[in-house]
């Protein structure tokens, strides 16, 4: 089977983003699991180089027409940064805001085109995105404009095989239970089960947690479990879905492991992803569920206050580099069938 092309960015060069990518892709078997385009100034990845004091072979092309992955080498796609000023290291900038965006543009044009089958991005950072300039709440709602998808989307995080989603991501808690709705919950259901089955799981088995401390206690904490998560429940197993609940929060871990299940829905963001930090933090990846096209990065931020010092752990990134590659070789096999 032909390899897929991941399209790999550096992140933040602010941040620890080319030096965790380098350590990544300087270990042999991480190269050969597919094509790596890197997008990147072949400035920032030398400097990268620099700093994780390691390097390896790669072809520099112009255009990615000019790429040729048959020596087995990644191939950098030189690109320069539209922003005047210098980039300013450890630090959250407009320079680096503007760096992340534009070549992760790049990325999704050219996955969008089929020419790349997936991204995989080194740690970014929201604020120095929105001094450059964006919009959006988040990366994920950018992406959805950038694909023109208008369904639902919600970040991912996984950690070894159990990945974790929620209905209500990146708003006050206050507001969580106004944002819970059977629909709200079931879509989220059906995204996980749709995210798992593209990274290769044929049957996948969804623990639904419950938003009130011991699951409501039959409505003496309150009822959502009752008018509006169990019927959601219902709903996707009547599509075939195998989902399962509403577990309380705080023995839905126990459950997951107990029953031998895949993913986790949430109510909220902090919910299902605390223990699931707890569980790997260092080597967690977060995909961008929804988006038509795969996207993964490490579950961890820029970490400026490290930049530089050659301590950043590698793990996360890859893991997220792994599960890339799983989800676009699937991806690729869809459109090649397809064309």
């Amino acid at each position: 089977m032909t390899k897929p092309t991941i399209a790999l960015v550096l992140g933040d060069p602010s941040g620890i983003g080319p030096e965790v990518a380098v350590k990544v892709l300087a270990q042999e078997a991480n190269r050969l699991q597919a094509n790596i385009l890197i997008i990147a100034d072949e400035y920032e990845l030398r400097k990268g180089m620099d700093i994780a004091q390691t390097s390896f072979e790669y072809d520099v092309v112009e255009q990615f027409e000019q790429a040729n992955f048959s020596a087995g080498k990644p191939v950098l796609l030189k690109f320069k940064s539209s922003h005047p000023d210098a980039i300013q290291y450890g630090s959250a900038t407009p320079q680096g805001g503007t760096y992340v965006l534009e070549s992760l543009k790049i990325a999704v044009d050219l996955t969008l085109a089929h020419k790349t089958h997936g991204i995989c991005f080194a740690p970014l950072n929201k604020q120095a995105m929105s001094k450059a300039g964006l919009q959006h709440r988040d990366e994920l709602s950018w992406f959805a404009e950038l694909t023109g998808f208008d369904g639902f989307g919600c970040e991912v995080n996984v950690v070894d095989d159990i990945w974790a989603g929620r209905v209500t991501s990146h708003i006050p808690f206050k507001h969580v239970v106004d944002n819970l709705s059977v629909d709200s919950v079931l879509e989220t259901i059906e995204l996980m089960d749709s995210t798992l089955k593209s990274a290769g799981f044929e049957q996948p088995r969804i623990a639904v947690q419950a938003l009130n401390p011991h699951g409501g206690e039959g409505g003496l904490f309150g009822d959502e479990e009752i008018t509006i998560i169990t019927p959601a429940i219902e709903k996707a197993q009547q599509k075939g879905i195998q989902a399962f609940g509403p577990f309380p929060g705080d023995t839905t871990m126990w459950v997951v492991e107990k029953e031998a299940m895949n993913s986790i829905v949430s109510m909220y963001h902090d919910q299902g992803a605390t223990a699931l930090k707890m569980m790997g933090f260092d080597r967690g990846v977060t995909v961008q569920g929804g988006i038509p096209i795969p996207i993964a990065t490490a579950n961890h931020g820029s970490a400026f206050d490290i930049y530089g010092k050659n301590i950043a752990s590698t793990p996360a990134m890859e893991n997220a580099l792994k599960l890339t590659v799983r989800m676009a070789s699937s991806y690729q096999n869809k459109h090649t069938q397809q064309g």
